[in-house]
């Protein structure tokens, strides 16, 4: 009887089975959905800022801005320590970089989708030994924008307002500067705070500015377009001052050009604003329990915001 082979010989003939890469989930570079917005909230501490406008207002011209403003270098006291939404804030800019062939400097519509899409900086101070810090940048489509306006049912869809640090509402001020489209214009804006106010998507310690966009536009309109800017900010200062505690308002222009240094500072100024954590003051009220049902992004603000104050 022939001899059995060994278990060494067995082992030297049996087929060789290549192992099976590990899958590597990696960023597209685009720009972020609401789970890749998670994963950035679930490892460090995220500052939302959301812009919210008609179509044509100006949220993605002002994403475009910051974004290049870092790109030449240090600006609003952060100097540009990566994103995960490179590419994404590249397409932005496209229109307005002199190979795209366009005329005149321009950017694309905020895309619309029935979810958000945030586009993501890592910053860190200028000053020696600066923490890092992240901040997330989001925008409203003109569309959702048009629906929430005149629609509690709408506006409730919008879960991610409830994570928001800051809710920038722009008032239109191309449409200012056209004496047919003023009012409208204001309503707009009167509108789509009062919807988010109503279907409760604001939380205490949000800060809500309403930014007067192309103040260039409405000056060289002359001086009945400017006076319509200054009793529009009253009426919505009357209208909303005693509903929202963190209450701005802030004028930039068209498109702040980097070589510019008044408005420059202008936007250095805004970003900081918009980027600097609301203090919940003595005796306030605490942002009330997110729904178990919610989504990891949202409960994240509520951890975080508990975890300051105990």
């Amino acid at each position: 009887m022939a001899d059995a082979p060994s278990a060494e010989a067995v082992a030297a003939n049996a087929p060789v089975e290549e192992a099976t890469p590990a899958f590597i989930d990696v960023y597209t570079g685009t720009e972020l959905s609401n789970e890749d917005a998670d994963a950035v909230t679930l490892r460090s501490p995220a500052h939302l800022v959301v812009f919210a406008g008609a179509s044509e207002s100006g949220k993605t011209t002002l994403l475009a801005s910051l974004y290049e403003r870092w790109i030449e270098g240090p600006f609003a006291g952060f100097q540009f320590a990566g994103s995960r939404s490179l590419l994404g804030f590249e397409q932005i800019c496209h229109l307005n970089r002199l190979d795209s062939g366009g005329a005149h400097p321009d950017t694309p519509h905020t895309p619309v989708s029935d979810e958000a899409a945030y586009y993501h900086l890592a910053l860190r101070g200028t000053a020696p030994g600066a923490d890092r810090r992240h901040v997330l940048l989001s925008a409203i489509s003109g569309e959702l924008f048009r629906l929430a306006k005149f629609s509690r049912e709408d506006a409730v869809r919008l879960t991610f307002l409830h994570r928001a640090n800051t809710i920038v509402v722009l008032v239109d001020g191309a449409r200012l500067a056209v004496k047919e489209q003023r009012l409208n214009a204001q309503t707009d804006a009167s509108s789509i705070l009062e919807s988010f106010l109503d279907a409760k998507m604001i939380g205490s310690r949000c800060r809500v500015e309403f930014v007067f966009s192309k103040l260039d536009r409405v000056v060289e309109a002359g001086d009945a377009a400017v006076q319509f800017l200054n009793t529009t900010e009253t009426k919505l200062r009357a209208k909303f001052g005693d509903r929202v505690p963190h209450l701005g308002f802030r004028r930039i222009a068209a498109r702040p050009e980097v070589e510019s240094g008044s408005l420059n500072d202008g936007l250095a100024e805004a970003f900081t604003a918009w980027t600097t954590p609301v203090e919940l003051g003595a005796g306030a009220a605490s942002q009330g329990t997110p729904p178990r049902d919610a989504r990891e992004f949202a409960k994240y603000g509520w951890r975080y915001s508990v975890g300051r104050e105990s």
